[in-house]
């Protein structure tokens, strides 16, 4: 079993317009910034939770993976692809749960 939430959206544009609404954070919250970089680490606040976020992968108007979390909330990696269509740009969405794992270098004897 997956815990993978996957979801489409067909966009009336093109995809360099799409791709500005993906890396804008206002469709995730109310306020925020979503880096283009990899490696960057960027937010989304939306009321009194923020999401913590770290780029992972960008191809500009094609694909933006990172991964992100609350300090409530376990972590998950969220792949967004665009894809052009004869309508305009589909933009699939896939969410899935990361496992953390404690690590520790303390020896107990």
């Amino acid at each position: 079993m997956t815990d993978t939430v996957h979801r489409e959206l067909d966009l009336p544009c093109s995809p360099s317009e799409a791709w500005e609404h993906v890396i804008d954070p206002s469709w995730l919250g109310d306020d925020g910034e979503v880096p283009i970089v990899p490696g960057a680490d960027g937010w989304i606040s939306e009321g009194d939770d923020v999401h913590y976020l770290i780029v992972e992968e960008v191809d500009e108007q094609n694909r933006l993976v990172y991964r992100w979390a609350t300090f409530a909330d376990a972590p998950s990696r969220v792949e967004i692809e665009l894809t052009p269509t004869p309508e305009g740009t589909r933009i699939s969405i896939s969410e899935s749960p990361i496992e953390v794992k404690a690590q520790s270098s303390l020896v107990l004897r």
